[in-house]
Formats: C-alpha cells, structure tokens, sequence
C-alpha cells in the first residue's frame, strides 16, 4: 500500500475543504454544539472489517456510508446510499449506478474504484495477511468490476436471496481507495479516517476517547446534528449515571432498568432505546468439553425461564425471541413457531440419562461488556444449579481471554444481530460454517445442518425457504450450540434539558439531525 494516483477533480475539492479538514486534522475550532456521549468502552479499532463489536458499531455509522442503506425508521427497506440507483442483471449479478459528487473526508471524491477498494482481496480476508470479519457477511462475492468510472457490476459466486443486504450496512462501509494505497501497512490504514460520513474522525486515543467533528461537506440530507462529538470510556455503569446526572454527559449507553427511576426521576433526565435486532445469549464448546453430550446442553436450556429473565431484568421491556428468529425476519419468521421451552423436571431427567454427575462447568463472562451482563449470568446460574448443574461462573477482562481454546472452556457470552433482515443474517451467519464460531473450534456443523443451510443460502423460494428453516431449527433444538435468553435491548439515558434522542432498533447510534435534536 503505496503511494497513489490523486483521483480527477481531488486536488481542486482539497482547495475548498482544507479548512474543515484542516479542523479535522489537529487544529483548535470553536465547537458550538458538543455532545459528549459516556459508553463503558470504546473500540480499538474504527476499520468496519477488522473489528465487530457493539463499541465499534456505535461510531462507525457517523463515519461510514454504504451503497444502500437499511431505513430502520421505515420498516427496514432498502434506500439508496451512495448509490442512486441497482438492478439485478441476473440471479448472480447486481450493478450500482453510483452517486456523484460525493466526497471523503480526506479530500478524495468517491468513484468506481474506492468500491472495489472496500471489497479488494485484503478487505475480504483473501490473502490473509490481515485477520477480517467479512467471511460471514460479504465472503459470497466473486469480484467487483468498474462498468465505468460511476458504475460497478457485483459478481456473487453463487446465487444469493439476500446479496442486495450485504451491501445496507457492516461490513460494507465504503472507504476512500487513496487512503487505502497511501498506507505503508493495513495496521496503519486502520487508524485512518478513511470514510465520508456525517462525521470526520479528529482523534482516537486506544483505551481513552475518541473525538468526532462534524463534516460539511457530507452529501446526505441527514446531517450531523454535533458540531463535535465525544465519546468517553467510563467502565462503571454508576459513575456514567451520576456524569449524566451532573451535566457531565450529554447521553450515557448501556443502561438497565433499575437505572430508569433516577434517571426520569430528575427534571433533567430522560431515557431512550428499547429492544434492538440482537439475540443475546451463550454459546456452547461441544466438540471436547464437558457439555460435549447434546442431551446436557438440551438440558440447559430447558432450564433457562426466559420470561423470568426479561421480568427481573428489563422489567418486561423486552421480549423472549421465538426461537432463533426475529420479526425484522418479514417473510421468513415463522410466527407460530412457539418461544424455547422452559421444563426443569424435563431437563433433569435428561441430566440423569446423560449420566451427568456434578461435573463443574465453566462459564467464561465479563461484568459490563453488555447491558446487565454479570446480573445474567449470575441468575441464569441459578436456575442451572436448580436442576443439578454446576456452573462456575468466570469473569474475564477481555475477549481473548473469554475465547482461549483450552480444555476448560464450556460456555461463554455471545449476542446475535440480525445484520440482515433474513435467517441467513443471523442464525446461520452465527452457526454455519462460514461463522466465527465454527472457526474458534466451538462446535461442527452435521453434513444434514450443511445441506440444508446451503439451500437456505441459495433458494429464491420464500416458501421453501421457510420449511428449510423450520427444520434447522428442530434439529437445532435437539442439539444445541446455543442457549438464547432474550432479545437484546439498548438503553440510552439522555440530558433532556440539552437534547432529544430518537434511538434506532440497532447497534448504531444515529448522531444525525434525523436521531438529535438540541434544545
């Protein structure tokens, strides 16, 4: 990654941009609406493919486009982004008319080749010398082509339901070709801003803060609302609330219900959010662990009481999913199918036929990573320890060490988004053979899972779709990788007195005009 070529038009829009950029670049401007927004961490990494986590989830969106978009605010359907116009050429082939005008926030302005950049073998994890989290989201496509300098054709390599999706949001955020190149290393390319959102990156200290300023140049009618946003670390959900109590912080994530009466309770507060497209739950290591006998995993899940779960904390703000599905599934959520069953004397008998004798379980969590995560896993060990289970809860610093592969990992958290409103954007994404779990060596997937999560990849039959869908669930029930407990849900507590925020059923946070208001 070398130095470049300066695209056409590039060296002229510099000229009129250097002065926001400039601000961009280090410089000392008077920010007339800040916005400062307290989260218990902050990601390592602002580079879409190399990182998916909920901390990076919460900025990208302000830094990033995609060629379409997903309108979360009108029932999810697909809107142009920076493409104007697509159109399916064949059952393998899409091709974007592309928007002009639009520029990075480096200067660059966006053209055929920054799309082939986003999508190029390193972004994919092709030539793997760069560890990526494409595989399971955008690992189907075969190549991009420049039809001309606005238009790219997409070539999947096979035929794919649900190809336009891939395209709405992570990881297919589009990033400036020259930054790339510029680059001596991709570790180097990863702490570029390299995006034309509504925000421009200012500064991202690793571990401490990371600084936002709003980018003028931005093409969407959707600005940013911040002159400059803040996003501070402060691990302690306490310590959050009483920063937002004090004027300290304008918006405070990750907060749970307990919080919601000294937070509405002062003139100045208010909550937002509610339940968003994620499933959170565990997942199970059943290739050489001692949950290795499905008959015991079946078990633990027939001893989660789901319903208690949300009552004790969410207080029944949200819901127990039917199964592993969401409603944003449209015509492939299977409405009758009834929620995961809660029958302890029934998981006991399965214990006894397991020949399960008090082996102890490891639980690898850590305390606020998400919203109400030891108080989970400290009541879901109960209910497991009421029918004989005994699991040892271990709190962990930091993913690697909730992932390490040694012989004592049992379970461990997980939460699933649906990225796409389909199965295949959740369910199978997570535990097909595509999926990262399957590559940490958790569980394998059956020859009979494999076929027909293949025919669920590549059917454009809803109706078919749908019966293969319901069976992999039935097999998945009798043999889980996974236990769900309830649809996640994302609480955001918000100086009133300051601003008004419109939450989205997502990861994301919308810094936008369209999701803040200021008084």
């Amino acid at each position: 990654m070398n130095q470049s070529r300066i695209k056409p038009r590039t060296l002229a829009l510099i000229a009129v941009l250097s002065a926001g950029v400039a601000a961009v670049s280090g410089g000392a401007p008077a920010f007339a609406q800040d916005l400062t927004i307290a989260v218990p961490k902050n990601p390592d990494n602002l580079d879409p493919v190399t990182e998916n986590s909920n901390p990076n989830l919460r900025v990208v969106l302000s830094l990033y486009d995609t060629l379409v978009k997903f309108d979360y605010r009108n029932g999810g359907k697909i809107v142009p982004g920076l493409a104007t116009e697509w159109k399916v050429i064949d059952p393998k082939t899409l091709e974007f008319k592309l928007r002009p005008g639009v520029v990075f926030h480096n200067g660059d302005t966006f053209d055929a080749e920054d799309v082939i950049a986003t999508f190029s073998d390193v972004r994919l994890g092709r030539d793997k010398s760069v560890p990526t989290e494409s595989e399971e989201f955008i690992g189907g496509i075969e190549k991009i082509e420049a039809v001309d300098n606005m238009t790219v054709r997409v070539h999947m390599k096979a035929v794919d339901p649900i190809a336009l999706d891939r395209f709405a949001t992570f990881p297919a955020e589009i990033i400036s070709e020259t930054a790339l190149k510029q680059a001596s290393t991709y570790n180097d390319f990863t702490k570029l801003d390299a995006g034309s959102g509504p925000y421009a990156l200012v500064s991202h200290d690793v571990g401490g803060a990371i600084v936002l300023k709003k980018f003028d140049a931005y093409w969407g009618d959707a600005k940013a609302a911040a002159d400059k946003v803040t996003f501070v670390t402060v691990p302690e959900l306490s310590t959050r609330v009483a920063g937002l109590l004090s004027g300290q912080f304008d918006m405070i994530t990750e907060i749970g219900t307990d919080e919601f009466p000294q937070i509405e309770g002062n003139p100045n507060g208010a909550v937002a959010g509610g339940p968003i497209e994620t499933i959170r739950g565990v997942i199970f290591d059943s290739i050489d662990s001692s949950i290795s006998d499905a008959r015991i995993r079946h078990a633990m899940n027939l001893a989660i009481d789901r319903e208690a779960l949300v009552k004790a904390l969410y207080d029944g703000r949200t819901d127990v999913p039917h199964g592993w599905q969401l409603k944003t599934f449209g015509d492939m959520y299977l409405q009758d199918r009834p929620v995961d069953e809660y029958d302890p004397q029934k998981a006991r008998e399965l214990l006894k036929e397991a020949g399960y004798h008090g082996q102890e379980i490891v639980w690898r969590t850590q305390h606020n990573y998400y919203t109400k995560q030891g108080e989970t896993a400290q009541i879901v060990q109960s209910m497991w320890k009421a029918v004989g289970l005994n699991v040892k809860l271990e709190f962990k610093e930091n993913w690697t060490q909730v992932l390490a592969d040694t012989p004592d990992r049992a379970i461990i958290d997980a939460s699933s988004g649906a990225y796409y409103p389909d199965p295949l954007g959740q369910f199978w994404r997570r535990l097909g053979p595509g999926g990262s779990f399957m590559k940490q060596k958790f569980f394998t997937v059956s020859p009979d899972m494999a076929a027909l999560g293949e025919e669920l990849s590549t059917s454009i039959d809803t109706a078919q779709r749908r019966k293969v869908f319901a069976q992999m669930l039935d097999k998945f029930d009798q043999d889980p990788n996974t236990a769900n407990f309830y649809t996640a849900a994302h609480f955001i507590g918000v100086r009133k007195d300051r601003l008004s925020y419109s939450a989205l059923p997502s990861e994301y946070l919308d810094l936008t005009t369209t999701g803040v208001s200021f008084r």
